[in-house]
C-alpha cells in the first residue's frame, strides 16, 4: 500500500493506494461510526463493512440531492450521532459526494473518510475535499470544501464494476493526462484494451499517476481559486450532456473534452493538429459519443458555478498535456455553440 498526503490550510488527508478495508480499521473509532453507502455497494461489500450504523441510499444521480443529505442527517440524529461521530462514505462518486456533504454539515461538521469503490471515484471524485449535491438539472451547485481524513482506494474492488461504470472512470483518468501529463494520456489510451481486464497491478500504476496530479493541484489551490480550475476540463459541456442525454459522467466528460478542445482551436489557443490527435486517440478508447449540444446549453452553463459576471472560467488546452483557464463571455460561447452544432449537422 502506498500513501499520498494532501496538506492544506483547510485540512489534511491521506490517500491509501492499493490497501484493503483491514488496513484502515485502526484509523476508525471504536464507536460512533456511521457508514453511508448505496444499496448496490451494501449488497456486494456489506459482509466486510467495519462495525457501525449503516445508512444506504439509492444508487445513482437521483440520490445527489439536499433532501437525501437531510434525510441522512435525520437518521444519524435519531441513531444518536453527536459531534464525536465519524462518517465513512463507502462507495463511488455519488456516495462520496453525499457522505462528504453530510459530514460537513451535521452539527457543523464531524470527522469523515472514504472507501472508494469505483475507478471514477478513485481517480477523482473521492479526492480533493469537494462535496456536493445537485439542484434540479444543475450539477453540484450545493456543496462545501472539506478534506476527508483518509481515502482508501482498493483496486481489487474495480473488478465488480460494470463495463459502463469502468469506461466512465477511464474518461476521468484520460482527463488528468490531457490537462497535466501528455505521456499519461497516451499511455492510458494505448493500454485501454489491457485495462479492461481490471488487473489491479496495471490499473494501480495509472491511478497513482492520476492521483499524484490531482493531489499536487489541490495542495496548491485547495479552494479552486485558480489552478484547481483545470480539473474541470471537459466538465462544463460534459455536465450539460450528462444531464440532457442521461449518459454516464465519465463518458459525458470525454465528449466535453473534445468540445472544449474544439473551442480551444476556435479561440486560437491550440493548433488543429493537437485537436485531431486528441480525437483520434480518444476514439480508440470507445468513450466518445456524438451528441449535438442541446438548445439552451449556454443558459445552463451561465448558471454553472464556474460562471462569474457574464463570463465563464473555461478550461482550454494549449496542447494535449497543458491546460489553461480563460474567461469567455457568454455571448462568445453562444457563437461557438452555433458553430459547433452547424458543424455536427453538416456531418
Amino acid at each position: 500500500m502506498k500513501r499520498i498526503r494532501i496538506n492544506t490550510p483547510e485540512g489534511k488527508s491521506i490517500l491509501l493506494m492499493g490497501g484493503t478495508v483491514r488496513d484502515i480499521l485502526p484509523l476508525l473509532p471504536r464507536k460512533g461510526l456511521f457508514i453511508i453507502t448505496d444499496t448496490n455497494v451494501r449488497k456486494i461489500y456489506g459482509s466486510i463493512f467495519p462495525p457501525g450504523e449503516v445508512l444506504a441510499i439509492e444508487p445513482g444521480e437521483k440520490s445527489k440531492t439536499l433532501a437525501v443529505a437531510g434525510e441522512l442527517c435525520r437518521q444519524m440524529l435519531e441513531a444518536g450521532a453527536d459531534r464525536t461521530s465519524f462518517v465513512l462514505g463507502f462507495g463511488g462518486g455519488v456516495v462520496c459526494d453525499v457522505a462528504g456533504l453530510v459530514a460537513s454539515i451535521y452539527m457543523r461538521g464531524v470527522r469523515h473518510a472514504f472507501i472508494s469503490t469505483t475507478l471514477l471515484s478513485q481517480v477523482d471524485a473521492s479526492i480533493g475535499g469537494k462535496t456536493g449535491v445537485n439542484l434540479g438539472e444543475y450539477k453540484n451547485i450545493l456543496g462545501t470544501f472539506r478534506q476527508p481524513e483518509f481515502v482508501l482506494c482498493d483496486h481489487e474492488m474495480l473488478s465488480t464494476l460494470s463495463d459502463e461504470e469502468f469506461r466512465s472512470g477511464l474518461g476521468e483518468l484520460l482527463k488528468h493526462g490531457a490537462i497535466r501529463d501528455r505521456n499519461l494520456f497516451f499511455d492510458v489510451a494505448a493500454a485501454a484494451d489491457r485495462l479492461s481486464s481490471r488487473d489491479p497491478r496495471i490499473l494501480g500504476d495509472f491511478i497513482m499517476r492520476a492521483v499524484r496530479i490531482k493531489a499536487g493541484v489541490v495542495k496548491r489551490d485547495p479552494l479552486e481559486k485558480g489552478l484547481r480550475r483545470i480539473l474541470n476540463f471537459g466538465h462544463t459541456f460534459g455536465h450539460v450532456l450528462e444531464t440532457h442525454y442521461k449518459i454516464p459522467h465519465g463518458m459525458a466528460v470525454a465528449q466535453g473534452m473534445i468540445i472544449a478542445a474544439e473551442l480551444s482551436v476556435w479561440k486560437g489557443e491550440m493548433p488543429h493538429s493537437e485537436l485531431r490527435l486528441l480525437q483520434v486517440t480518444m476514439e480508440k478508447t470507445g468513450l466518445l459519443t456524438d451528441y449535438r449540444l442541446p438548445a439552451g446549453v449556454v443558459n445552463m452553463m451561465a448558471k454553472d458555478k464556474k460562471s462569474e459576471a457574464g463570463s465563464l472560467n473555461f478550461v482550454l488546452l494549449r496542447m494535449v498535456g497543458k491546460a489553461i483557464v480563460r474567461k469567455i463571455p457568454v455571448t462568445e460561447l453562444q457563437a461557438f455553440v452555433s458553430y459547433y452544432n452547424e458543424k455536427q449537422d453538416s456531418g
